[in-house]
């Protein structure tokens, strides 16, 4: 869900979903889709995919990641990695 209603679970909001996002792309670097979805499983069982997409997306269309081609991996923008 994109955005947040009042009988809608917050943690499940795409803001949320996002600052799952950003702190395990500062905790590990850059990181496949599909390795973010499982560390994001850790915290809430109930996160699929197509929410980490979104909070993905959210955090691009900001600027603040990117994606690596070469290395399949989603970094955050500025974030110099080895």
């Amino acid at each position: 869900m994109i955005a947040p209603h009042r009988l809608m679970n917050l943690n499940y909001s795409i803001v949320s979903i996002a600052a799952i996002v950003v702190e395990c792309l500062i905790e590990r670097g850059a990181y496949p889709l599909h390795k973010i979805l499982s560390y994001a499983k850790v915290e809430f069982d109930d996160i699929t995919e197509q929410d980490i997409m979104l909070a993905v997306s959210f955090l691009y269309l900001l600027g603040k990641v990117d994606y690596d081609l070469n290395a399949d991996a989603i970094f955050i923008c500025g974030v110099v990695n080895d």
